[in-house]
């Protein structure tokens, strides 16, 4: 059901996406034959719960900069296929299909580095409806502000059914499921009380009732500052929270903070990423729009949030665990060992180690291994 990477982006938006992924990869890679390795796992007894020490050594060539992160996590994690809706024949809201395919372009480079073995591919309304029939185990991101009308409306509903089976939604924009914009639509002709559009209810159509507090963008708060742990353990940087559901009501559907908070009050602070679980599936929500290429929560530095959210384990982590994580700046040929401290109830299924190199580190070093606790 996958697109061709390029099909719908224009010649000269693909000779600029080419150009921006040369600029934005052109790392060097260690030559050690073991920059990271893990050197013992140990678990030790405590009533109900085990202490788990895994000890590590990381050995570069060159100068690095790099973050250790193992994640207990309740299921084996698998690299599911990765589809970034983008479809010309629909309107998008308050955006342009342009960030959707940088996104898509980034975010499969970022997955390869880290040894993803999918992936991240565009698709189609079509293509959407035939994956969500079928229950395609699969991530699917939504970057538009709008479900196309074939798999999301008032009177149809092909995204629940998927998230309950397994389906791992990526939502980006204004308060999920409002909007349902129908085949050749135009962007100016959109409004909100649209025949077709679900409005509120298109939250609790998905299992999201509760969870957003309704306010136009004037007086809605613009970005968290506050890191949350998770985001501090893989470096998310998505800020902003003009349409993000409100931090209690996450905690409240025992949902998970992946970015960063703020809000005005105590009682209405509002995560930049959560995610939040739904059947056996997930809906992850970034709470607004990408913006503009090359900027602070643009498509390049969102796809960097993703591929760590996908390699890291936090996706298969519950709402009461956390990640520990350490951070190191080694010089060229300077060896380190480790030893993280975690203590896991009897739900854990292993715990995924996940090394990774920072933004701004000339030496590139990505290491990702599941330790299966059995």
């Amino acid at each position: 059901m996958a697109l061709n990477k390029w099909q719908y982006v224009p010649a000269a938006i693909l000779i600029l996406l080419l150009i921006s992924e040369v600029a934005w990869y052109t790392p060097i890679i260690t030559p050690n034959k073991d920059p990271f390795k893990i050197l013992s796992v140990a678990y030790q007894p405590e009533g109900t719960e085990d202490a788990v020490n895994l000890t590590y050594q990381i050995n570069p060539s060159l100068l690095l900069d790099t973050t250790v992160v193992v994640t207990p996590v309740t299921e084996i994690p698998q690299d599911l296929p990765v589809y970034v809706f983008y479809d010309m024949d629909y309107p998008t809201v308050a955006t342009d299909w342009i960030f959707s395919a940088i996104l898509q372009g980034h975010l499969d480079a970022q997955l390869r580095l880290r040894g993803y073995l999918n992936k991240a591919r565009l698709a189609n309304a079509t293509e959407l409806a035939s994956m969500l029939l079928k229950k395609e185990p699969a991530i699917l991101i939504m970057a538009s502000g709008g479900f196309p009308s074939n798999i999301f409306s008032k009177s149809v509903d092909l995204v629940k059914p998927w998230v309950d089976s397994g389906g791992i939604l990526i939502w980006f924009g204004f308060y999920i499921g409002y909007y349902s914009l129908d085949k050749g639509l135009k962007k100016e002709d959109i409004t909100y009380d649209m025949p077709q559009n679900p409005q509120d209810n298109g939250s609790k159509m998905l299992g999201l009732d509760g969870l957003f507090e309704y306010t136009d963008l004037k007086n809605a708060p613009d970005v968290a500052i506050n890191p949350s742990p998770a985001s501090s353990a893989i470096d998310v940087t998505y800020d902003l929270i003009q349409q993000a559901p409100l931090l209690n009501m996450v905690w409240a559907k025992g949902g998970s903070v992946l970015g960063k908070i703020g809000g005005p009050t105590p009682l209405r602070l509002r995560p930049s990423v959560s995610m939040i679980p739904i059947g056996h599936g997930k809906i992850i929500i970034f709470g607004f729009f990408l913006m503009q290429s090359l900027a602070l929560d643009g498509p390049e530095l969102a796809a960097w949030d993703i591929a760590q959210i996908l390699c890291s384990g936090i996706v298969q982590m519950n709402g009461s665990s956390t990640s520990w994580y350490e951070s190191y700046h080694l010089s060229a040929g300077e060896s380190t060992i480790g030893t993280s401290n975690l203590t896991v109830g009897q739900e854990v299924a292993g715990f995924v180690v996940f090394e990774y190199t920072s933004r701004k580190s000339d030496t590139v070093l990505f290491y990702r291994e599941f330790i299966n606790r059995k």
